[in-house]
């Protein structure tokens, strides 16, 4: 089974990271993106996420910010329904690696924290 990949966040990060993402891989269906417009009341936001999820058994939610709306949204909605992992800290290393591995939730979930930390790094200046 194929589990869907949910990205939260705020304002158009969501869309250009899973646009980034398929620039490198080609399209995913498996993507979803959820944007926090700047008026939207996180109600409305929590509602627009949970259309997104739907039915699905199992959805991992990247999300941009450790306590910021779209993350809270998804906490709730995973306490209503289960079958939800949120990760925070989305950047494009752990969207990526999730999308070319197969796992359960649990392992994809792991895999994009590990991910995500490990694309983080101080990169050195070229010299001549």
């Amino acid at each position: 089974m194929t589990i869907p990949v949910l990205l939260a966040g705020h304002g158009a990060l969501p869309s250009g990271v899973a646009d980034a993402a398929e620039l490198v891989t080609g399209p995913q269906s498996r993507l979803l993106v959820c944007e926090l417009g700047p008026a939207e009341s996180p109600d409305s936001y929590g509602e627009r996420l949970s259309d997104l999820v739907g039915d699905a058994p199992e959805v991992l939610v990247l999300a941009d910010l450790p306590g910021g709306t779209p993350a809270n949204a998804a906490k709730l909605v995973a306490a209503r329904r289960g079958g939800l992992r949120i990760v925070t800290g989305l950047n494009l290393p752990m969207l990526l690696e999730v999308l070319v591995r197969d796992g359960d939730l649990d392992e994809l979930a792991a895999l994009a924290q590990s991910a995500g930390k490990g694309g983080v790094l101080t990169e050195p200046v070229l010299t001549r």
